[in-house]
């Protein structure tokens, strides 16, 4: 006969199949790394678009503006030092290593298998450690445009970087390389829309990855646990 599982007021009866036991998939350095970056993220779009587009007005002796370019300053700083300890952990991590899973040749050929999964031509996919090739992918994508985001805001900036460079000083080549400092304003504000196009597409992709799979995968970045699939 087969067991099949059943949870009742009393929980699991004996002759059914015992629940999954949730597996760790993240420690508390990897959880608070993501979040602090997912902060940092948030705030810098934020008073991204304030710098751009002033949406408050402060009126007259108002000092709104400086207080959301000093929210921006720090906020970058944030999301710089996240991603060096991200990049560190990645070599590292006494948890998980995972510099390997990032392999962009490796990843490539296992590309069609994932991206037939995520449209719904196929009903399961291969079994990855941590990332499917698209994840990998789109993680090292990311990380490639915070690189370019923190380039394009020393160019535009006008002060000390970490209080030691005087910025635009070392970053004013790059300025007249792409046409003038206005061009890099553009380029710094299509950045931040790549983010907002991550974002969304992240949030949904992994929202239905759990839900497919029903292996509360979502929460484990809260949680650090989620449950134990064949794929």
């Amino acid at each position: 006969m087969e067991n099949k599982k059943c949870l009742c007021e009393g929980g699991f009866l004996p002759g059914y199949s015992d629940p999954p036991k949730p597996i760790r998939e993240w420690n508390n350095a990897y959880i608070a790394d993501h979040w602090v970056r997912v902060a940092a993220m948030a705030i810098l779009i934020f008073t991204g678009f304030f710098i751009h587009w002033p949406f408050i007005a402060g009126g007259p002796g108002s000092s709104i503006m400086s207080t959301m370019r000093f929210l921006h300053f720090v906020a970058a700083y944030a999301f710089i030092i996240g991603l060096v300890i991200r990049v560190y952990m990645a070599f590292n991590s006494r948890f998980d290593a995972d510099w390997r899973d990032f392999s962009i040749m490796g990843n490539l050929v296992n590309v069609p298998d994932i991206l037939m999964w995520y449209l719904f031509l196929k009903k399961d996919h291969k079994k990855y450690r941590r990332y499917n090739p698209l994840q990998a992918y789109a993680y090292l994508g990311v990380a490639f445009l915070m690189i370019l985001a923190t380039i394009s805001g020393f160019a535009i900036y006008h002060g000390k970087i970490f209080l030691l460079i005087q910025a635009p000083g070392p970053f004013n080549w790059l300025n007249t390389l792409i046409g003038g400092e206005s061009y890099m304003r553009l380029a710094h504000i299509l950045i931040m829309w790549c983010f907002i196009i991550f974002l969304v597409i992240h949030v949904y992709l992994s929202i239905m990855n759990s839900l497919v799979k029903r292996d509360e995968s979502f929460t484990s970045i809260f949680t650090g646990y989620k449950l134990p699939v064949d794929h």
